[in-house]
């Protein structure tokens, strides 16, 4: 499998997959957060299928796709979970009051209810991070999961921070 990273001055960014089955999966990120993707199947020019996302519906299918361990729940279960839980991508600034900080002498959870699952920072994902080993640094953008609640008080809790 190989994969493509392209600028497209203007618009955004392209990301290109080719698939280990044929075809290529093309992902486009308008600067707007729109974000487009493309299915083409081997040796067709014009894509199969298009589907176009928004940004929030892009994080939640991104949620999904991240490997989410799946439990069978009952529907009734499932929909109240999914009311209730929320994950938010937050940009942390140089004054916020996380920077340098790691996640446990932050007290991230106790103080606001929500859970620090990732961290971009640039090119790299840390998934899980260790709360007592990784240390929250400017521009780091935080994925935090928790209800609606809980990421309000965690981006009040931030300062210096933007979703």
């Amino acid at each position: 499998m190989q994969f493509r990273e392209t600028d497209l001055p203007g618009v955004g960014k392209r990301y290109t997959l080719e698939l280990e089955g044929g075809g290529e999966l093309t992902l486009i990120i308008h600067n707007t957060g729109r974000r487009e993707i493309y299915i083409i199947e081997d040796e067709e020019e014009e894509p199969t299928c298009v589907v176009s996302l928004t940004e929030d519906e892009a994080k939640d299918l991104g949620f999904l796709l991240a490997g989410t361990t799946y439990q069978p729940v009952a529907p009734e279960r499932m929909e109240l979970i999914m009311k209730e839980m929320v994950m938010e991508w937050v940009r942390v600034g140089k004054g916020s009051s996380l920077t340098g900080k790691t996640i446990a002498e932050a007290q991230i959870r106790k103080r606001t209810g929500a859970s620090v699952v990732a961290i971009i920072r640039g090119e790299d994902m840390l998934v899980n991070p260790d709360p007592n080993e990784t240390r929250i640094l400017p521009e780091d953008i935080l994925v935090v999961a928790g209800t609606r609640k809980q990421i309000k008080n965690f981006l009040e809790y931030c300062g210096d921070c933007s979703t």
